[in-house]
């Protein structure tokens, strides 16, 4: 018997305490009840969560009987390398509450990298229930239990900011969510003889990154399509790299399950010739981050490789690409992220899509702004040259600052309390800190303050929470785009301004650096991508965003809509 106390720690909404007991967990499934403080009717007959663990794995479940679960576990294969049981046990828990635990424990204890989870994510949908807020506070006394116990390592503050957390397969859906999913296991399922290009689209922060992640585990995790090769595609380096490193501890998966869009003909990824498909499903996140065969520098011989091994011809996208080496392609979208030249627009997404792109499948539900979609919704019609009446968001601090000593100092408090606060601004600064990097070098100067740009476009959110010359750099679009920050501090640079004659945000091309941003553009073209570069910085935060302007008539724009 393992020397651990029933420790009594919280009070459920009606008062009644909750206790954790631990005792071994026998590869029969066996448990000596007599050692617990539980009731004898309360084993064989009442709502508890439960974690089996060992020295490296866990899984985590509920059920309304311990003791037949425990017997079930017992004659199950997978479960039989567990050495303990924890018991989590309230007069006051009904099946609500404890569904709500199981998928509350699996998101955290996948985060915290404490255990590798063997949970499948099936069935994770976010539901409300009676005082659910009350025991969401007890839940946060039964964490602190758990990690004394050592079930666990950081606390929940500091695993909701993690990126891991943000992008764990094991998220509860939210209702646009499920019907998304529903939809497209339905075609799934339908078979590949008459399987169609789907497209699922939604703003940012829909959760439709998250959406493809629940996806592929809920997929490998089906034996009936145990054999098919199915992979996320990221077009977004960096963003890859960060979803590689999420699915590191997850059962089933492995970060090699996350490619790029030229992997799609590599061999080690099941490449077959051009007569049959390499893959059976490939789901796209960040779809207008795919490229056209525009501004790539030096990376138009490999571009023409791809075509050439794929049998297309010289103009294809890597949507086409795709589209070639999948039998089931899903594409996560959002045409207003599109934000250069290289992106595939609109007209080329029309040209390979057809009607799935017509008639997509819509998410709706923000999951990342607290603002809401109203937020995402206003900001859009400003930049966009709207007159919408001023409003502020219930629990969303979006606040314009005069004075960018201001704005810095806001920011030092923000960053103090919440470790993923960035600045991020668009490329209105050249970027010389990236030959030049002498501990005095500096990219932007703005009232006599000095920053530099991300020095690296690989998880510079991430390296920021470890390092606070990093956290307290500039980030551009590319070091950006598909991540989630607490507070995002917008610095809108000369890049943009106000035509005094139409009232609308243009592009100023002489102060816009990214070269690979603006050659072969049109004005109006460039116009769109730097507008939509700010869109996609301006719905980073979470909490909050804060906003300063460089352009003066510009920024007596945004007076109009946005609190100083």
């Amino acid at each position: 018997m393992i020397e651990i106390p029933t420790s009594v720690h919280a009070e459920a909404p009606g008062g009644a305490p909750f206790f954790i007991d631990r005792c071994e967990f026998n590869p029969n499934g066996r448990i000596d009840y007599a050692t617990l403080d539980l009731d004898e009717s309360r084993v064989f007959d009442w709502p508890m969560v439960y974690i089996l663990a060992n020295d490296d794995a866990a899984y985590i479940g509920q059920t309304t009987s311990v003791a037949t679960r425990m017997a079930q576990h017992g004659a199950n294969e997978e479960k039989r390398d567990f050495r303990t049981v924890n018991i989590i046990y309230n007069e006051e828990f009904n099946a609500s509450v404890v569904t709500d635990y199981e998928h509350r424990l699996i998101g955290l204890m996948h985060a915290d990298g404490r255990y590798r989870l063997t949970n499948k994510n099936d069935g994770m949908t976010d539901t409300n229930y009676f005082s659910k807020a009350r025991y969401a506070k007890m839940f946060e006394e039964l964490w602190a239990e758990l990690r004394k116990l050592e079930l666990a390592d950081h606390s929940i503050a500091e695993i909701e900011e993690s990126e891991v957390f943000k992008y764990s397969p094991y998220k509860g859906l939210t209702p646009d969510q499920r019907i998304a999913l529903d939809k497209i296991m339905l075609e799934v399922e339908k078979g590949f003889d008459v399987a169609l290009p789907l497209v699922v689209e939604g703003m940012p922060g829909t959760g439709k990154t998250i959406l493809a992640i629940y996806l592929l585990k809920l997929l490998r995790d089906k034996p009936e399509f145990n054999h098919m090769n199915i992979r996320i595609v990221e077009p977004v380096t960096s963003l890859r790299k960060t979803l590689q490193r999420t699915l590191a501890n997850v059962s089933g998966l492995q970060p090699s399950d996350i490619i790029g869009p030229a992997d799609v003909i590599k061999s080690s990824f099941g490449y077959k010739g051009n007569d049959e498909k390499a893959f059976d499903i490939l789901l796209v996140d960040e779809a207008h981050r795919l490229k056209r065969r525009v501004n790539l520098g030096t990376q138009f011989k490999n571009y023409d490789d791809v075509n050439r091994a794929l049998g297309l011809d010289t103009e294809a996208t890597q949507m086409d690409w795709i589209i070639a080496q999948a039998k089931l392609p899903i594409f996560f979208y959002d045409p207003f992220q599109s934000v250069g030249p290289s992106c595939v627009g609109a007209e080329r997404v029309r040209d390979s899509l057809g009607e799935a792109v017509e008639e997509p499948i819509r998410l709706d539900s923000q999951m990342r702004v607290k603002g809401g979609k109203e937020y995402l919704d206003y900001v859009r019609d400003i930049l966009s040259g709207g007159a919408p009446d001023f409003r502020t968001f219930d629990g969303y601090d979006y606040v314009l600052h005069d004075d960018f000593d201001d704005f810095v100092r806001s920011f030092e408090e923000s960053i103090a309390r919440h470790d993923l606060t960035r600045m991020v601004a668009g490329y209105a600064w050249k970027w010389r800190t990236k030959k030049d990097k002498g501990a005095g070098a500096y990219d932007i100067e703005i009232d006599g303050v000095r920053l530099r740009w991300n020095c690296t476009y690989e998880n510079w959110v991430g390296k920021g929470a470890d390092n606070p010359d990093i956290a307290h750099e500039v980030g551009c679009i590319h070091s950006i785009q598909g991540y989630d920050l607490s507070y995002a501090y917008v610095i809108i640079g000369n890049d943009l301004r106000l035509d005094q004659d139409s009232c609308m945000c243009v592009a100023n091309k002489k102060s816009y650096f990214d070269r690979n941003g603006y050659a072969t553009a049109t004005q109006e073209e460039l116009d769109q991508y730097i507008r939509n570069i700010y869109y996609v910085l301006l719905t980073r935060g979470i909490f909050g965003t804060h906003v300063y302007v460089c352009d003066e008539a510009l920024r007596e724009r945004f007076k109009k809509f946005t609190r100083k």
